[in-house]
């Protein structure tokens, strides 16, 4: 998976994006320059791009935080709590 997502701090409605490396039922890895701390809630958004495939909008807690070399960028890992489902 190479996709942007966008994210939004819980409680204050920080907002950025990151870039997901890898999506699973139970949790989401992605690389941004945001630094995160374990234990920090976000929401999510993917955007599925396609019509038959809806958008993934969730909250998601972050468990691991990695700097990646000297990029200054991070992985984090986070496991997904809730998935919330689209009214239409």
């Amino acid at each position: 998976m190479d996709c942007e997502l966008t994210l939004e701090t819980v409680p204050d409605g920080r907002s950025f994006n990151a870039t997901g490396r890898n999506l699973s039922a139970g949790g989401v890895l992605f690389h941004t320059e945001e630094l995160l701390q374990t234990g920090d809630r976000l929401e999510m958004h993917i955007g599925s791009g396609q019509p038959l495939f809806p958008d993934l909008d969730a909250t998601i807690e972050v468990v691991r935080v990695e700097p990646l070399s000297d990029s200054g960028r991070y992985a984090i890992g986070s496991a997904i709590r809730t998935i919330h489902k689209r009214t239409s």
